[in-house]
């Protein structure tokens, strides 16, 4: 599985062998605004304030959680189920000189890797994905395209600093 960037402003393509899943749109690079149409649902991720650290996550015009950026430089994926309970993801940095991303669940434990590999002739990231023990506590597809959009999100803000 992997994540492809698919347009200069963030765009990117969530794929499986050879098979689309869904495709990431940002309005435009500086607004942080995106949306996506993901197994017949319409999911939207806008910035809460002008520095984009906090991000509301919309599906089907709902607010269903946020994505926040910590002090540790962690991005925290917080989600509402059905049931209305709150699940945490983080997804941390591990790289050093190249940027690998491991997501964790509340309990600690690895669900998967985001592996980075830097296009220089497009400049800009695509991602191989390693599965570990998931959880499968949300949509795996639905938490990918959040954790893609958390990625990007993690380095347009650590560019700032």
């Amino acid at each position: 599985m992997r994540i492809i960037s698919s347009a200069g402003k963030g765009d990117f393509i969530l794929q499986e062998t050879d098979q689309k899943i869904c495709e990431m749109h940002y309005k435009n690079w500086f607004s942080g605004s995106a949306h996506t149409r993901l197994k017949g649902n319409q999911i939207e991720l806008s910035p809460k304030n002008v520095w984009a650290n906090k991000v509301r996550i919309h599906k089907n015009g709902r607010i269903i959680g946020d994505i926040a950026f910590n002090l540790r430089a962690q991005m925290i994926i917080r989600l509402e189920t059905e049931e209305e309970k709150d699940i945490r993801y983080i997804l941390k940095n591990k790289g050093s000189m190249k940027a690998r991303f491991q997501v964790y669940n509340e309990s600690e434990a690895l669900q998967f890797t985001l592996l980075s590999e830097w296009v220089w002739k497009k400049f800009r990231y695509n991602y191989e994905i390693e599965f570990a023990d998931f959880d499968e506590r949300i949509d795996r597809d639905e938490l990918l395209a959040y954790c893609g959009y958390a990625a990007n999100l993690y380095f347009a803000l650590i560019s700032t600093v």
